[in-house]
């Protein structure tokens, strides 16, 4: 049978083991740079949707003081804004690492389900019920409607300010060596900057209900607890996303994987 033995000088396949390490790399270096990316993403969304409702609704329509929450510019010309904005975030944070299963995914779930609950469950009409109810609000009715708004508003909140802590946990275990050279800020430091962000949210949390129940500047306590949360919100987020070696640069994305500094081998 020694007709069926190849010559020596024939050419060989190439090694198909080491093709597939080849593909598995450029995989997880996508994967890495575009959930990277969607985090970025939620980060700037959430910094920059209060400042647009706000300065969108005082130099294009209103031109009059803020309202009493974010949620008020339902109402408002800037409602197309502020219903996109936490569409498209709870989109991301549902999806952006959806087949993971930890507590802190679970979280990000729930808190994008609650998202898109503010987006279509409005909160009650201003001036009285001069503004004419939404079809939800007509086949609810309107105290329903608001009280699903408000629970899932809570939700949303809370979820977000106990994502922020584990992004804490998880950046405080990682190294601060990157692909040869000493990352810029400690792990220790983007600990604690994501500590104060959720300690941020809580803070907020809890100042809307004590201004709430003591009517203490209750006319703006709403818009100014739901706007420091929100920017707490963001920057957390903005800050975990926000890796330019990586989402600028494979190769640097590449040297991270292999050297096992990415999130992806940090402790949870």
């Amino acid at each position: 049978m020694g007709y069926l033995t190849p010559p020596v000088d024939a050419p060989q396949r190439p090694g198909k083991p080491q093709d597939q390490a080849d593909e598995n790399l450029k995989a997880r270096i996508l994967y890495l740079r575009s959930f990277l990316l969607m985090r970025t993403l939620i980060g700037v969304m959430g910094i920059l949707l209060p400042v647009t409702l706000l300065l969108g609704d005082g130099f294009l329509f209103e031109g009059g003081k803020p309202r009493g929450s974010l949620s008020a510019y339902y109402y408002s010309g800037m409602r197309d804004i502020f219903v996109s904005c936490l569409c498209v975030t709870a989109f991301f944070l549902i999806f952006y690492k959806f087949f993971e299963r930890n507590l802190e995914n679970t979280l990000s779930i729930v808190a994008g389900v609650t998202a898109v609950g503010v987006a279509l469950f409005p909160t009650g009409r201003p001036g009285g019920g001069t503004v004419p109810l939404s079809p939800l609000q007509e086949k609810l009715g309107e105290q329903t409607v608001q009280s699903v708004h408000y629970v899932c508003a809570a939700t949303f909140i809370l979820c977000l300010g106990v994502i922020s802590y584990f992004f804490g946990r998880r950046e405080g275990a990682r190294s601060q060596h990157r692909d040869g050279h000493l990352a810029r800020f400690s792990p220790a430091f983007w600990r604690s900057f994501h500590y104060a962000c959720a300690a941020g949210i809580a803070l907020a949390v809890v100042y809307i209900a004590v201004t709430q129940v003591s009517h203490t500047l209750d006319a703006y306590s709403l818009i100014i607890g739901e706007t420091a949360s929100v920017l707490c919100f963001g920057a957390s987020w903005l800050a975990k996303g926000l890796e330019l070696d990586i989402l600028t640069s494979a190769s640097a994305a590449q040297d991270q994987i292999e050297a096992g500094t990415t999130e992806e081998t940090a402790a949870a």
